[in-house]
């Protein structure tokens, strides 16, 4: 597998997740980020999420929920045979929503009155929230997306966010919990101070759980000066072996 993370300084657990995964991290200096949102008002304001942010990494949701899942008898098989070896991630498909934000890697939040965008500098990918009223199109479980389908609503200071119609080849962490295409992802995104944020995720999918579960972690604003950077990943490139040097070329 190829995959580059351009310029990310990473800690030594980051690193080490990275190096498994055949992925270089190579260093530039950083410019200054791009202009905020023009949605953006005050970074003290509750309902302004723009920004970069990063939580801390969890590789395992078992961990941080302090005990184990409470698997049903089929989730608790898939989960004892389990090969980390075959994380989709390491054949580059897209990371799914809640493990892309527990990622060692930061993401920008771009608002506007009728979207929220969360774009991923983990496999340079991008996630969209409507906050515009709309509804899951009625056959969206028969075209599931590995971000999901997520519609947000404000509760207070709380945006709260229903997610479905997950593609159930992704996981839900590095440790290799599943989900079927039953799962329902609700998070809560909450300003807590300027440069903090609540994230509060339960999932529910009764084919591998007995009951709905979640986690909290706090996202941090990164600084001013950090920034997105590029991140490739090319391992599922099907059409290399189609791509022949013209003669002569070298």
């Amino acid at each position: 597998m190829t995959c580059v993370n351009i310029g990310r300084p990473l800690s030594g657990v980051a690193t080490v997740v990275m190096l498994s995964l055949g992925c270089a991290s190579i260093g530039f200096a950083q410019s200054p980020a791009a202009a905020s949102s023009p949605a953006a008002s005050s970074p003290a304001d509750p309902h302004d999420l723009n920004g970069l942010w990063q939580g801390p990494y969890t590789p395992d949701l078992a961990r941080a929920y302090g005990k184990e899942l409470p698997f049903t008898p089929y989730g608790l098989e898939r989960w004892k045979k389990v090969d980390t070896a075959y994380d989709p991630t390491a054949v580059c498909l897209p990371v799914g929503p809640a493990r892309g934000i527990q990622a060692p890697m930061p993401f920008q939040i771009v608002q506007t009155k009728d979207v929220t965008t969360l774009l991923f500098e983990y496999q340079h990918t991008f996630r969209m929230i409507y906050a515009d009223g709309r509804k899951p199109p009625d056959d969206i479980a028969d075209y599931p997306e590995w971000m999901g389908f997520s519609s947000g609503r404000w509760e207070g200071d709380t945006l709260v966010v229903d997610t479905v119609a997950v593609n159930d080849r992704t996981w839900l962490d590095t440790a290799g919990h599943e989900h079927s295409d039953k799962l329902r992802l609700t998070e809560r995104f909450r300003k807590t101070a300027p440069d903090s944020i609540e994230w509060t995720v339960t999932f529910d999918d009764s084919v591998f759980f007995t009951q709905p579960w979640s986690v909290t972690r706090t996202l941090r604003r990164l600084k001013a000066t950090d920034r997105v950077m590029s991140y490739s990943c090319e391992e599922n490139n099907r059409d290399v072996p189609h791509l022949v040097p013209k003669t002569g070329r070298p």
